[in-house]
């Protein structure tokens, strides 16, 4: 009877740690061998190559271009003409009314009206810098958060290996028990029910962790069967600010209000710009002409472009300056209290998330740690059944799963925060002049 038992218990284990060999070489294939991924490298990768970036990058720098373009005189006309005085020959030089003529005419704009048309172009290239700016930090918060994806997904694969190196000693302390006798033989099955569910946990996050890399290479702008190295953990997230210090950083840096403010500044300036409208514009012009046999003449004058139809023009030009002005100022507010009651949103789940993650390190599982040792050192005895102890490693190991998902949403969550505030998920202001 003992040998056929210690048999048995012997096959058990083996066919435990066959599984668990093969749900480890699962979990191995899709990790990459190599230097772990850091999110510093990884937000740097962003920056250089993802697509959305690159265009925003662009369109700034497009923008750019406009305010010289708009604070530059227009462009002088050159004439030249020739005047004869009949159909059938050349009359240059036999009448005194046959000559030709260059001349050069300037359009000049009413003083000031130029370089309110450049600082109008001035605001609005600021408020693509800042558009720009919001676009980077919110891929690099995509990234971050598929970047904490990733890294739970590894962590819980380590958890899981763990797990089954520790479920595998638990199956031969039952299958030793077994041999003697202390034991039932469905301990030593429900050991190794546990281990198949293992297995088919690890198949399920191996397969989470394809989805994760597939999510980070397109940020990355590579193909998506590009094998993403594995992360590091525990995973680096900078401490939780007080609401109201980073509500003072969101009014101060964040994008999306620098961009409203430049509206408010740019609408101001065209609202300027349209007072002048009612102001006429200028034109000099010269001109040379040359008779051939006879003296040449030249002229210069000036002409004023007058704003006849002011009513119909100028007149409801000023007031749609305006009330753009108006609806820029209401917008802004609206960006500002929207961001705002954003954040609090953000940060009350920031706190909580750091409030359980902190709950589970120093006290959850600390104590599932003990219950187990304690469990596994009374069912050597005979004091406890072995359900107790397989329930005190599931709880366990849910524990620190628990505390890696927690965690990973703590951290894509000060990701999105630090985008709203003007910074990196790394808590870095962003230099947006590049």
């Amino acid at each position: 009877m003992c040998v056929r038992a210690a048999a048995f218990g012997l096959g058990i284990a083996l066919f435990v740690g066959v599984a668990a060999f093969a749900a480890t070489e699962r979990a191995a294939a899709v990790a990459a061998d190599g230097p772990p991924l850091t999110l510093e490298a990884l937000l740097a990768d962003i920056r250089r190559s993802n697509p959305e970036v690159l265009a925003a990058d662009a369109r700034y720098g497009a923008m750019q271009q406009r305010p010289i373009q708009e604070g530059t005189l227009p462009d002088p006309k050159l004439g030249a003409k020739y005047h004869n005085e009949s159909f059938d020959r050349f009359t240059l030089g036999s009448s005194e009314f046959t000559y030709y003529e260059f001349s050069v005419e300037q359009e000049v704009p009413f003083p000031g009206k130029l370089g309110l048309k450049e600082t109008v172009a001035v605001r609005e290239a600021d408020r693509e810098r800042s558009m720009r700016d919001a676009t980077t930090l919110s891929v690099m918060a995509r990234g971050a958060a598929a970047y904490f994806d990733l890294a739970v997904v590894d962590r819980t694969i380590a958890l899981l290996h763990d797990g089954r190196d520790t479920l595998r000693l638990i199956a031969d302390q039952a299958s030793t028990s077994y041999a003697v006798g202390v034991a039932a033989q469905p301990d030593v099955l429900r050991a190794t029910q546990e281990g198949l569910q293992l297995d088919a946990r690890l198949t399920l996050t191996a397969q989470k962790r394809i989805a994760a890399e597939s999510a980070l290479n397109a940020i990355l702008n590579r193909p998506a069967d590009t094998t993403i190295p594995h992360t590091t953990w525990p995973i680096t997230v900078p401490r939780l600010e007080p609401f109201a210090a980073l509500q003072t950083r969101l009014s101060e840096q964040a994008p999306d209000v620098k961009a409203a403010r430049e509206d408010v500044l740019r609408a101001e300036a065209t609202v300027d710009l349209a007072h002048r409208e009612f102001y006429p514009d200028f034109a000099v012009m010269g001109a040379y002409s040359n008779k051939a046999r006879l003296e040449p003449e030249w002229e210069v004058g000036v002409a004023v472009k007058v704003p006849l139809y002011f009513w119909r023009r100028q007149q409801p030009a000023l007031a749609e300056a305006d009330l753009n002005r108006i609806s820029a100022e209401h917008l802004q507010r609206n960006v500002q209290i929207s961001l705002e009651a954003k954040l609090r949103e953000l940060h009350a789940m920031a706190d909580a998330s750091r409030r359980v993650v902190d709950l589970y390190a120093s006290q959850l599982i600390p104590q599932a740690e003990l219950t187990l040792a304690s469990a596994r050192t009374s069912y050597s005895v005979g004091r406890v059944d072995f359900m107790t102890v397989l329930n005190a490693f599931i709880s366990l190991i849910e524990y620190r799963m628990r505390e890696a998902e927690e965690l990973g949403n703590l951290g894509r969550t000060h990701a999105e925060i630090a985008s709203m505030i003007g910074e990196t998920p790394l808590g870095k202001v962003l230099e947006s002049d590049r």
